[in-house]
Protein backbone atom coordinates (compact mmCIF):
# COMPACT_ATOMS: atom_id res chain seq x y z
CA UNK A 1 0.00 0.00 0.00
CA UNK A 2 2.84 2.31 0.89
CA UNK A 3 4.54 1.53 -2.43
CA UNK A 4 1.42 2.46 -4.33
CA UNK A 5 1.19 5.77 -2.44
CA UNK A 6 4.86 6.55 -3.22
CA UNK A 7 4.34 5.69 -6.89
CA UNK A 8 1.27 7.91 -7.05
CA UNK A 9 3.12 10.76 -5.38
CA UNK A 10 6.05 10.34 -7.81
CA UNK A 11 3.74 10.50 -10.80
CA UNK A 12 2.17 13.69 -9.47
CA UNK A 13 5.59 15.30 -9.01
CA UNK A 14 7.10 14.31 -12.35
CA UNK A 15 7.78 16.94 -15.01
CA UNK A 16 5.68 17.32 -18.13
CA UNK A 17 8.53 16.06 -20.31
CA UNK A 18 9.01 12.98 -18.13
CA UNK A 19 5.27 12.35 -18.10
CA UNK A 20 5.20 12.50 -21.90
CA UNK A 21 7.97 9.92 -22.11
CA UNK A 22 6.18 7.64 -19.65
CA UNK A 23 2.85 7.84 -21.43
CA UNK A 24 4.35 7.36 -24.91
CA UNK A 25 6.53 4.52 -23.76
CA UNK A 26 9.73 6.13 -25.14
CA UNK A 27 12.92 4.41 -24.04
CA UNK A 28 16.56 5.01 -24.82
CA UNK A 29 19.88 6.09 -23.49
CA UNK A 30 19.00 9.81 -23.53
CA UNK A 31 16.87 10.56 -20.49
CA UNK A 32 15.01 13.79 -19.84
CA UNK A 33 14.72 15.10 -16.30
CA UNK A 34 12.91 18.24 -15.25
CA UNK A 35 12.46 19.35 -18.85
CA UNK A 36 16.24 19.44 -19.61
CA UNK A 37 18.08 17.01 -21.89
CA UNK A 38 21.23 15.34 -20.70
CA UNK A 39 23.99 15.92 -23.30
CA UNK A 40 25.90 12.76 -23.94
CA UNK A 41 29.60 12.97 -23.52
CA UNK A 42 31.46 12.71 -26.80
CA UNK A 43 34.81 13.50 -28.31
CA UNK A 44 36.16 17.04 -28.64
CA UNK A 45 35.25 17.50 -32.32
CA UNK A 46 31.64 16.42 -31.89
CA UNK A 47 31.15 18.75 -28.93
CA UNK A 48 32.83 21.60 -30.80
CA UNK A 49 30.51 21.13 -33.78
CA UNK A 50 27.43 20.88 -31.52
CA UNK A 51 28.21 24.08 -29.65
CA UNK A 52 29.72 26.21 -32.45
CA UNK A 53 28.36 24.83 -35.72
CA UNK A 54 27.03 28.15 -37.06
CA UNK A 55 30.25 29.97 -36.27
CA UNK A 56 32.15 27.20 -38.07
CA UNK A 57 29.84 27.36 -41.13
CA UNK A 58 30.08 31.16 -41.39
CA UNK A 59 33.84 31.09 -40.84
CA UNK A 60 34.28 28.47 -43.55
CA UNK A 61 32.25 30.50 -46.06
CA UNK A 62 34.25 33.62 -45.23
CA UNK A 63 37.53 31.73 -45.66
CA UNK A 64 36.47 30.37 -49.08
CA UNK A 65 35.44 33.85 -50.29
CA UNK A 66 38.72 35.32 -49.03
CA UNK A 67 40.77 32.62 -50.79
CA UNK A 68 38.90 33.16 -54.09
CA UNK A 69 39.42 36.93 -53.80
CA UNK A 70 43.14 36.55 -53.14
CA UNK A 71 43.59 34.13 -56.05
CA UNK A 72 41.76 36.47 -58.44
CA UNK A 73 43.74 39.48 -57.19
CA UNK A 74 47.10 37.73 -57.56
CA UNK A 75 46.24 36.51 -61.06
CA UNK A 76 44.86 39.87 -62.22
CA UNK A 77 47.24 41.90 -64.41
CA UNK A 78 48.35 45.32 -63.23
CA UNK A 79 46.08 48.08 -64.54
CA UNK A 80 47.66 51.10 -66.27
CA UNK A 81 44.43 52.93 -67.02
CA UNK A 82 40.73 52.80 -66.18
CA UNK A 83 38.28 54.13 -68.77
CA UNK A 84 34.50 54.22 -68.45
CA UNK A 85 31.86 54.84 -71.12
CA UNK A 86 28.37 55.98 -70.07
CA UNK A 87 25.80 56.56 -72.79
CA UNK A 88 23.15 55.03 -75.05
CA UNK A 89 25.48 52.77 -77.04
CA UNK A 90 25.80 49.12 -76.04
CA UNK A 91 29.50 48.24 -76.08
CA UNK A 92 29.96 44.87 -77.75
CA UNK A 93 33.23 42.91 -77.87
CA UNK A 94 34.40 44.49 -81.14
CA UNK A 95 33.85 48.03 -79.89
CA UNK A 96 35.47 47.26 -76.54
CA UNK A 97 38.53 45.86 -78.30
CA UNK A 98 38.64 48.94 -80.53
CA UNK A 99 38.61 51.24 -77.51
CA UNK A 100 41.29 49.19 -75.75
CA UNK A 101 43.47 49.22 -78.85
CA UNK A 102 42.94 52.89 -79.70
CA UNK A 103 43.74 54.39 -76.34
CA UNK A 104 46.37 51.72 -75.69
CA UNK A 105 48.29 52.96 -78.74
CA UNK A 106 48.50 56.48 -77.30
CA UNK A 107 49.17 55.77 -73.64
CA UNK A 108 52.43 54.83 -71.95
CA UNK A 109 53.28 51.76 -69.92
CA UNK A 110 52.57 53.72 -66.77
CA UNK A 111 53.54 51.00 -64.31
CA UNK A 112 56.64 50.05 -66.38
CA UNK A 113 55.95 46.31 -66.27
CA UNK A 114 56.31 45.78 -70.02
CA UNK A 115 52.56 45.67 -70.70
CA UNK A 116 49.86 48.27 -71.24
CA UNK A 117 46.61 47.15 -69.64
CA UNK A 118 43.33 49.06 -69.76
CA UNK A 119 40.41 48.28 -67.49
CA UNK A 120 37.40 49.35 -69.55
CA UNK A 121 33.83 49.40 -68.28
CA UNK A 122 30.58 50.74 -69.65
CA UNK A 123 27.10 51.67 -68.44
CA UNK A 124 24.33 51.77 -71.03
CA UNK A 125 22.13 54.73 -70.15
CA UNK A 126 19.59 56.71 -72.18
CA UNK A 127 18.14 60.09 -71.30
CA UNK A 128 14.39 60.66 -71.62
CA UNK A 129 14.54 61.72 -75.26
CA UNK A 130 16.77 58.81 -76.28
CA UNK A 131 14.71 56.34 -74.31
CA UNK A 132 11.45 57.56 -75.90
CA UNK A 133 12.94 57.16 -79.39
CA UNK A 134 14.13 53.64 -78.57
CA UNK A 135 10.79 52.73 -76.99
CA UNK A 136 8.91 53.94 -80.06
CA UNK A 137 11.21 51.91 -82.30
CA UNK A 138 10.82 48.79 -80.15
CA UNK A 139 7.05 49.13 -80.18
CA UNK A 140 6.92 49.69 -83.93
CA UNK A 141 9.29 46.88 -84.90
CA UNK A 142 8.60 44.27 -82.24
CA UNK A 143 5.41 45.36 -80.50
CA UNK A 144 7.36 45.42 -77.23
CA UNK A 145 7.12 47.91 -74.39
CA UNK A 146 10.44 48.97 -72.87
CA UNK A 147 10.62 49.21 -69.09
CA UNK A 148 12.43 52.16 -67.46
CA UNK A 149 13.63 50.44 -64.29
CA UNK A 150 16.93 49.24 -65.76
CA UNK A 151 17.61 52.71 -67.14
CA UNK A 152 17.09 54.23 -63.71
CA UNK A 153 19.45 51.68 -62.19
CA UNK A 154 22.07 52.56 -64.83
CA UNK A 155 21.94 56.23 -63.81
CA UNK A 156 22.29 55.26 -60.14
CA UNK A 157 25.29 53.09 -61.03
CA UNK A 158 26.92 56.03 -62.82
CA UNK A 159 26.44 58.29 -59.80
CA UNK A 160 27.86 55.59 -57.52
CA UNK A 161 30.88 55.24 -59.80
CA UNK A 162 31.52 58.99 -59.68
CA UNK A 163 31.38 58.90 -55.88
CA UNK A 164 33.70 55.89 -55.68
CA UNK A 165 36.50 57.80 -57.45
CA UNK A 166 37.83 54.59 -59.03
CA UNK A 167 37.76 56.01 -62.59
CA UNK A 168 39.20 59.36 -63.71
CA UNK A 169 38.92 59.06 -67.52
CA UNK A 170 35.34 59.15 -68.87
CA UNK A 171 33.66 58.89 -72.26
CA UNK A 172 30.18 60.35 -71.75
CA UNK A 173 27.04 60.94 -73.75
CA UNK A 174 26.87 64.69 -74.42
CA UNK A 175 23.53 65.21 -72.68
CA UNK A 176 24.72 63.31 -69.61
CA UNK A 177 27.98 65.27 -69.62
CA UNK A 178 26.14 68.60 -69.69
CA UNK A 179 24.07 67.54 -66.70
CA UNK A 180 27.28 66.85 -64.76
CA UNK A 181 29.86 69.14 -66.38
CA UNK A 182 30.64 70.95 -63.13
CA UNK A 183 31.97 67.69 -61.66
CA UNK A 184 34.84 67.48 -64.16
CA UNK A 185 38.13 69.33 -64.58
CA UNK A 186 38.26 72.57 -66.57
CA UNK A 187 40.15 71.71 -69.78
CA UNK A 188 42.08 74.97 -70.05
CA UNK A 189 43.23 74.75 -66.45
CA UNK A 190 44.17 71.10 -66.77
CA UNK A 191 45.97 71.33 -70.13
CA UNK A 192 47.59 74.71 -69.62
CA UNK A 193 46.20 76.08 -72.87
CA UNK A 194 42.85 76.78 -74.53
CA UNK A 195 41.81 73.93 -76.90
CA UNK A 196 40.25 74.81 -80.23
CA UNK A 197 36.64 75.89 -79.77
CA UNK A 198 35.30 73.28 -82.22
CA UNK A 199 36.67 70.55 -79.95
CA UNK A 200 34.94 71.85 -76.84
CA UNK A 201 31.69 70.34 -75.59
CA UNK A 202 31.91 72.69 -72.65
CA UNK A 203 34.59 74.02 -70.35
CA UNK A 204 35.39 70.52 -69.09
CA UNK A 205 34.72 68.29 -72.11
CA UNK A 206 36.23 67.44 -75.52
CA UNK A 207 34.30 65.89 -78.42
CA UNK A 208 36.05 62.59 -79.20
CA UNK A 209 35.08 62.52 -82.88
CA UNK A 210 36.46 65.99 -83.58
CA UNK A 211 40.01 65.03 -82.59
CA UNK A 212 42.75 64.02 -85.03
CA UNK A 213 43.20 60.99 -82.79
CA UNK A 214 39.75 59.73 -83.75
CA UNK A 215 40.18 60.47 -87.46
CA UNK A 216 43.48 58.57 -87.45
CA UNK A 217 42.21 55.59 -85.46
CA UNK A 218 39.18 54.85 -87.67
CA UNK A 219 41.53 54.52 -90.66
CA UNK A 220 43.29 51.60 -89.01
CA UNK A 221 41.87 48.11 -89.29
CA UNK A 222 41.86 47.48 -85.54
CA UNK A 223 40.25 50.79 -84.67
CA UNK A 224 37.52 50.82 -87.29
CA UNK A 225 34.69 50.16 -84.84
CA UNK A 226 35.35 53.38 -82.92
CA UNK A 227 33.00 54.96 -85.45
CA UNK A 228 30.19 53.02 -83.72
CA UNK A 229 30.44 55.36 -80.73
CA UNK A 230 27.81 58.13 -80.86
CA UNK A 231 29.08 61.25 -82.59
CA UNK A 232 28.53 63.40 -79.49
CA UNK A 233 30.68 61.28 -77.15
CA UNK A 234 32.65 63.57 -74.80
CA UNK A 235 36.02 62.96 -73.09
CA UNK A 236 36.25 64.36 -69.57
CA UNK A 237 38.42 63.89 -66.47
CA UNK A 238 37.39 63.92 -62.81
CA UNK A 239 39.36 66.21 -60.48
CA UNK A 240 42.07 64.65 -58.32
CA UNK A 241 40.27 65.43 -55.10
CA UNK A 242 37.42 63.04 -55.97
CA UNK A 243 39.61 60.11 -57.09
CA UNK A 244 41.22 57.38 -55.00
CA UNK A 245 44.31 56.72 -57.14
CA UNK A 246 46.40 59.87 -57.46
CA UNK A 247 48.92 58.31 -59.87
CA UNK A 248 46.24 56.98 -62.21
CA UNK A 249 44.56 60.37 -62.16
CA UNK A 250 47.84 61.97 -63.25
CA UNK A 251 48.26 59.29 -65.93
CA UNK A 252 44.70 59.95 -67.17
CA UNK A 253 45.60 63.58 -67.80
CA UNK A 254 48.79 62.46 -69.57
CA UNK A 255 46.72 60.16 -71.84
CA UNK A 256 44.33 62.98 -72.71
CA UNK A 257 47.26 65.27 -73.54
CA UNK A 258 48.69 62.58 -75.84
CA UNK A 259 45.32 62.26 -77.59
CA UNK A 260 44.96 66.01 -78.08
CA UNK A 261 48.55 66.68 -79.13
CA UNK A 262 48.39 64.18 -82.00
CA UNK A 263 48.13 65.75 -85.46
CA UNK A 264 46.92 63.59 -88.32
CA UNK A 265 47.66 64.41 -91.94
CA UNK A 266 45.08 62.64 -94.07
Amino acid sequence: MENNENQTQGIENESNAAKRIRLLGIEGEDRIHDGRAEIKKGNFLSNLWYQHKWAIVIGTIFAVVLIVFLVQTLNKPDIDMRISYVGPEYIDTDLKNAIDYSFGEFMKDYDANGEKNISFGFITYQNDEQRKATADQMKQEYGAIMEGHANYQALETFHAQLLSGMVSFYLLDEALYKENDELFLDMSEMLGYEPESELMAGESGIYLKKTDFYRYIIKTEQGYHLRDLPSDTVICILPKITTVDEKMHKDSIDLLKSVLSFEYEN
